[in-house]
This record gives C-alpha cells, structure tokens and sequence, in this order.
C-alpha cells in the first residue's frame, strides 16, 4: 500500500491535478502505529476519530484555492485508483477511507518549514458559541500540558469527497504542529488524535 501511496498515487495526484492547486502532499503515521512494522503498535493513542476508527495514516494536500480544488472538474477526480501493485481492485475497496476538503480560517505561529508532528483537536461551533477562531484555537488548548506548538492552524469542514457522506465530522479542526518525538508529553484536556511526520511530497 505505501509504495503505491507514494510512490503512484501521489505523484498522479500533483501531476494531474497540479493546475488545480495540488503541488504539496504530506503523510503522517498514526503516533504508536509503525508503517515499516504494522503488527507493532501502541495503545497510547486509542482516540477514535471520526467514525469511531482509528486511522493509520493521514495524509494533507494544502492548497490556495480550496473550492478550485474541490470542483468536479477538478484533476482531482480523474487520478486512477487502480494499478498493477494492487490486487486487481480499485483502492477505495481496499479499506476504509475519509476524505474531505476544509478551509483555513486561522492561524498561529510561524510558517515553518519544518518536519513536525501534528495533535488534532476536532472542535463544534457549539463547543464556543459565537467565538472568533482564535477563541477556538484557544478553547483546543484547554489544560495543554507541555511546549507550546510551533504552528496552530483552524481548518473549517466544508464539504467530503470521493463520495463520502461527512457522517460523525465536527465543524472545525485544529491542528497543532508541534516538534518531533514530543507529542506524548502533551495531554491536552479535550479529545486529540496524534499523527508523527511520515513523508512530505512536492514543493
């Protein structure tokens, strides 16, 4: 599955659907999941999230234009999802999958190059009512414990993709990067899924 995802799949993806907007990719591996051993893992990081699963993987496009990106036209929908590595079906039946197109609508930090890991708060608009993004990425931090993250990002849920019913997907997503090898010695108070840096494609 890896060496198709990085080395078939996302290519396809930021050549074919570069005029759109996909030029970066980048993967993270669930934290306490190793890709290279899978029949190792931890129970450190149970949370289930969404749709009660634990996601292995997590894999961001971040591009300028997300509603260019998400159009039907898009070059998105025309990358094939079968290939000759794979067991002659098409990868959407291989296992299960979420994806979705969100919108930043606030930042923190600095715009860091860097490889870092990433903590996930998933957040309601009801969790703060009427509360302008930086309240949210505030309210995301309740009882944080540990370094402050290098860079913070509140992403807006606007539409799922490939078909995908957006079933169990709060309204806002906060994303905290945070430097490598320190996300177990964070315990925010609210619920969290932690993602350790994988790979990053593209420019």
């Amino acid at each position: 599955f890896n060496k198709w995802y990085n080395e078939v799949h996302i290519p396809d993806i930021l050549s074919i659907a570069r005029a759109d907007g996909f030029v970066t990719a980048i993967r993270y591996a669930r934290a306490g999941f190793s890709p290279s051993n899978p029949a190792v893992s931890s129970t450190a990081n149970d949370v289930t999230y969404p749709k009660d699963v634990k996601w292995q993987y997590l894999a961001m496009y971040p591009v300028e234009d997300v509603e260019k990106a998400r159009r039907p036209e898009s070059g998105l929908y025309k990358v094939p999802l079968e290939h000759e590595m794979l067991p002659g079906r098409d990868i959407m039946d291989l296992g299960k999958w979420e994806l979705g197109f969100w919108e930043v609508v606030g930042e923190r930090g600095s715009d860091s190059s860097k490889e870092t890991d990433v903590i996930l708060v998933p957040v309601d608009s009801s969790d703060v009512p009427g509360a302008h993004p930086s309240a949210i990425l505030d309210y995301s931090r309740k009882g944080w414990e540990g370094p402050d993250p290098v860079r913070s990002t509140l992403l807006k849920f606007i539409a799922p993709a490939f078909g995908g019913d957006g079933a169990g997907i709060k309204q806002y997503l906060a994303v905290h990067e945070v430097e490598p090898n320190t996300e177990e010695t964070l315990k925010p108070e609210l619920k969290t899924v932690k993602y350790k840096f994988f790979k990053k494609f593209g420019v």
